[in-house]
């Protein structure tokens, strides 16, 4: 077995070529970009390197060829709110062999230690949790946007290891048109007599506004997690930016009660089977076709890619509003489906609202944790789903 870091084009080519050898008769499989995996590990895109460090892997067998690859990070600033430095695994694929799927988890393994990593999680993004988080356990459907998929034995290769379940990720699935959008229309309608409380869509000509208002909120409401990072308005600025040729501002909205932002929302068209003919290459020949698609194909689903609502105002009715009046006619045609991503299962809150909307469980994910030391117990947080 050889082991190469990858520093140079011909390294890259290699970590792009492995998935396409794990999933060659997988029908469901849609390459992710390799711009947005390129990205995740670009200290020019990715914030996490200004207090992070990251490294990946292609491990190939004795005749050179691939046959897996592995990415190794840790994010000192998240873990100055942790009890035990954290590593990370992620990008992790390999061919149905367990003993190259070892010897990846053994290298970045390896290498956490040297960085003073006690605990390993893994499969997880270096950055943030809205996206390539999590190993697919139930669900194997066509992935959304950034979403991890995976063939069912890894789950047996991250348990053999050592690895043991950590956190629940769950994507929830409904029709828009099963909404019950009449009776929080009533309650929206009844709380408006009493308080000023306004829904807005994005205006990317006053990103610095809502990007402070989001923030706001974001910080807020999340700020009781213990994976808590908080989020800077230019951040969100470069998310958006990024996002442009493919956003809707329309599902993308802040709710403000008597003038202040107590919720928001924000989802976008999952683009991800009009990707599939690219195989994770949008290159300038391939861009005309994407667009004319992006602009011709009249319905998506909607991926959500992050909902909430500011503690002060958790009782004042922002859930319904938020709900209520992005639910205009437009938005229902266009998005017969929505898929709530990224929802962690001991968020109850956010799990108990969702199973309000008549959605249901589509797919499951789950985050593994393995302490590198003696004596570092795994507490799991509470899983609500079967897989």
């Amino acid at each position: 077995m050889i082991f190469t870091t990858v520093e140079t084009k011909e390294d890259w080519k290699a970590f792009h070529r492995v998935p396409h050898l794990v999933y060659k008769d997988d029908p469901n499989w849609i390459a992710p970009l390799q711009g947005d995996v390129e990205g995740v590990f670009d200290p020019s895109v990715n914030d996490a390197f200004l207090e992070g460090e990251a490294v990946c892997y292609v491990l190939k067998d004795d005749s050179g060829q691939p046959v897996g690859r592995i990415a190794a990070f840790m994010d000192h600033a998240r873990n100055k709110m942790q009890e035990h430095p954290i590593g990370g695994i992620g990008f992790f694929e390999c061919i149905e062999e367990e003993r190259y799927a070892f010897a990846l988890f053994d290298k970045a393994a390896e290498w956490l230690e040297a960085q003073g990593a006690a605990v390993i999680d893994g499969p997880i993004n270096f950055g943030e949790r809205e996206k390539f988080w999590g190993l697919l356990v139930k669900g194997f459907d066509p992935p959304l946007l950034q979403e991890n998929y995976h063939p069912p034995y890894y789950r047996q290769f991250f348990e053999d290891w050592g690895f043991e379940p950590f956190e629940q990720i769950l994507t929830f699935k409904g029709a828009t048109k099963d909404i019950p959008v009449e009776r929080l229309r009533n309650i929206v309608e009844r709380l408006k007599r009493r308080y000023d409380i306004e829904t807005k869509i994005l205006d990317y000509n006053q990103l610095p506004k809502y990007t402070e208002d989001f923030c706001e909120v974001y910080n807020s409401a999340f700020s009781k997690y213990g994976h808590f990072k908080p989020l800077q308005p230019p951040q969100v600025i470069k998310i958006l930016e990024e996002a442009k040729p493919i956003a809707d501002p329309h599902i993308l909205t802040i709710t403000y009660f008597e003038g202040k932002p107590a919720g928001f929302c924000a989802l976008l068209p999952d683009i991800n089977e009009l990707l599939r003919p690219a195989k994770g290459k949008l290159s300038w020949w391939r861009l005309p076709t994407f667009l004319w698609k992006r602009l011709t194909t009249k319905q998506y689903a909607a991926k959500g890619i992050g909902f909430g609502v500011h503690p002060d105002y958790q009782n004042k009715g922002i859930y319904a509003a938020i709900i209520a009046d992005m639910a205009t006619e437009r938005n229902m045609f266009r998005y017969p489906y929505m898929y709530l991503t990224t929802v962690r299962a001991h968020n109850y809150e956010a799990v108990s609202v969702y199973r309000k909307l008549a959605v249901h469980v589509d797919r499951i994910h789950v985050a593994y944790r393995k302490p590198l030391k003696e004596g570092i117990p795994v507490e799991p947080f509470e899983f609500t789903e079967a897989y």
